[in-house]
C-alpha cells in the first residue's frame, strides 16, 4: 500500500510544479494590473 502511494505521487510532480508556475505567473500579472489601476486612481485623484 505504501509503495503504491509513493509511485502514484511521483508522477504528478511536474504537473504540480507547472500549476505553481502558472499560478505565480497569473498572480504576478494580476498584481501588475492591480498596481496599475491603483496608480491610475491616485493620479486621477491628484490631478
Amino acid at each position: 500500500m505504501n509503495t503504491h502511494r509513493t509511485s502514484v505521487r511521483v508522477v504528478p510532480v511536474r504537473h504540480a510544479q507547472r500549476r505553481v508556475a502558472v499560478g505565480m505567473l497569473l498572480g504576478g500579472v494580476a498584481g501588475l494590473v492591480w498596481a496599475g489601476a491603483m496608480l491610475y486612481t491616485l493620479a486621477s485623484w491628484l490631478l
